[in-house]
């Protein structure tokens, strides 16, 4: 009998997650292959402990290749092709890899040059974690003027975390002495700070920043970056800065935007439950899918939610190999911590599959949660790569 390869698309939550269990929990003849184009990981959190100075980049990087010391094959390529009748995936460097079970865990691309002007007039990309060391020294060198926060365009990665980046950053300007001489703004696409958490918790951010003197500008979506100076919004207005930060638009990897997985949409569209797609024993998890709770909300796109879609596809796939019978499914449950700055974090709690309708709540902020999210990562880089 030949034994069966699993192949995993993308060393995130979802990649990272999927192949452990799944080596813990299937005999060593049994393969797993990971393949990343990045030789290293970072939890994307970490960017904001970059930004406050707590944790430098370089220390935050752990080699996806400590995967093999766990019984994981790590490759460090890109995906370029999938050929769903063919079960096989093509790479950059001209591998051609056949699988039994293939797992997509790609995550979202970041494409701050779809922004007009953006690139030109050197704004920075909050979402990229080469840019943030400059950014922070930056922030530190500005004795006045306004920092314009824009979020691009939603879905975009971690709901909060721009809003967490406008309460650190009022932290380390605080700490520098120059708060009273910055203005901070944060513009948002949408009525209200957070759709997918409601109204009620959006109303408590949105309290956080007034609290903190940070304006909130609802309703403004970043049409383009006309110089150095000035921001034109799709609503007509025209605003002045002289810091730009931007949360980018996101969209999916190009090796899903030339496949037939799309069917027309934006993003995979993967079943709510089991993450099966239209493709035998394919599967996807995390950023790259759209998981519709309603028709106005989708799964956020937030690395817990990948962690436990992960979960739910590893067993399916364990069960199919050891012929168990039990049915697995996601439960749309999830939870992520809310940094303020001053080694404080809130955390918000979620439930989307609740049967009258998504649930989500917001607890104050206290130095025990933040020490909590401290945990949180260092607790997932032990086990999936030490």
């Amino acid at each position: 009998m030949v034994k069966k390869h699993i192949l995993i698309l993308g060393a995130g939550f979802g990649g990272l997650v999927s192949a452990n269990l799944l080596r813990k929990n299937l005999r060593e003849e049994y393969r797993i292959t990971v393949v990343d184009k990045r030789q290293y990981y970072v939890m994307g959190l970490v960017n904001l402990w970059i930004l406050s100075g707590m944790r430098s980049l370089m220390d935050s990087r752990v080699p996806l290749n400590k995967l093999e010391n766990k019984g994981i094959r790590f490759l460090n390529d890109e995906i370029v092709g999938i050929d769903f009748s063919g079960n096989n995936v093509t790479t950059k460097a001209r591998r051609k890899l056949e699988y039994d079970y293939l797992v997509i865990a790609l995550g979202a691309e970041h494409a701050p040059e779809l922004i007009d002007g953006f690139v030109a007039n050197e704004g920075y990309d909050m979402y990229d974690a080469e840019q943030i060391p400059k950014l922070r020294q930056k922030i530190l060198s500005q004795e006045s003027g306004r920092i314009a926060i824009c979020i691009a365009d939603i879905p975009y990665k971690c709901p909060p975390a721009p809003y967490e980046a406008s309460l650190l950053i009022n932290d380390i300007l605080i700490k520098n002495g120059t708060r009273d001489c910055i203005d901070l703004d944060m513009y948002a696409p949408t009525p209200i700070s957070l759709p997918v958490a409601g109204i009620t918790v959006s109303q408590d951010v949105v309290n956080l920043l007034t609290d903190n003197h940070i304006n909130f500008y609802p309703m403004h979506k970043l049409k383009k970056v006309l110089d150095k100076e000035t921001l034109e919004f799709e609503n007509g207005d025209k605003i002045n800065y002289d810091l730009l930060i931007l949360i980018p638009p996101h969209r999916v990897p190009e090796v899903i935007r030339n496949s037939d997985l799309l069917g027309g949409h934006d993003w995979i569209k993967a079943d709510k439950f089991t993450f099966r797609t239209n493709y035998k024993n394919v599967f996807a998890i995390g950023d790259v899918t759209e998981i519709r709770v309603s028709q106005s909300i989708a799964i956020p796109k937030a690395g817990i939610f990948a962690e436990g879609e992960a979960k739910i596809v590893a067993q399916q796939i364990i069960n199919e190999i050891t012929n168990n019978k039990t049915q697995v499914e996601f439960d749309g449950k999830g939870f992520c911590f809310m940094e303020i700055g001053n080694k404080q974090a809130g955390f918000i709690n979620a439930d989307f599959y609740n049967e009258a309708g998504p649930i989500v709540t917001l607890d104050p902020p206290s130095e025990e949660l933040f020490q909590k999210k401290l945990n949180f990562e260092r607790d997932r880089i032990n086990e999936w790569l030490l």
